[in-house]
């Protein structure tokens, strides 16, 4: 129920943002990442793996990066040319007049739900040929990295969500 109704409030914002009953910002997807310094440091670390985030990769690494990459951009418009046909669908049955079609909507949350599972599927394969890429110092460097991050992280929520205090 929950993801139908995450899948459904876009869809019922565009629609009477289409409107003009409220506003809607349309979001992008960023561009392929570039090899090299960027706005997301030396590492080509940045939004989705921040596994990559602090490592000195090399030339060679950084190019087929860029490659997987550029290949996930390329992936990636597929998709959302497939959920904005869904959201479409969806947005039709529920501004079409009369009983909303319940077997189609079923239908069409069918649909986008495949369609997270196979973007899911294909970070996740992305994952691993970063991971395939770098070198095992590299590995073993990410990992110290992201404990530390995560004992930091767990140290800010107890911080601000101390436990109950003995009294």
């Amino acid at each position: 129920m929950k993801r139908t109704l995450l899948a459904v409030m876009p869809t019922m914002a565009i629609a009477l943002g289409s409107f003009g009953l409220i506003g809607c910002a349309v979001a992008h997807d960023h561009p392929p990442m570039e090899a090299g310094p960027g706005p997301h440091g030396p590492g080509m670390g940045g939004p989705g793996f921040p596994m990559l985030e602090g490592l000195d990769l090399t030339s060679k690494q950084k190019s087929a990066l860029h490659d997987i990459f550029k290949q996930v951009h390329e992936d990636k418009k597929d998709a959302r040319d497939q959920g904005r046909d869904i959201h479409e669908q969806i947005t039709n049955i529920l501004l079409t007049p009369g009983a909303v079609d319940k077997t189609q909507l079923a239908t069409l949350q069918q649909q986008e739900e495949a369609l997270h599972a196979k973007e899911d599927a294909a970070r996740l394969d992305v994952a691993v040929k970063i991971h395939d890429l770098l070198t095992p110092e590299q590995l073993a460097k990410a990992k110290a990295r992201h404990d530390q991050v995560s004992a930091l992280l767990k140290q800010l929520h107890d911080i601000e969500r101390p436990g109950p205090q003995p009294e």
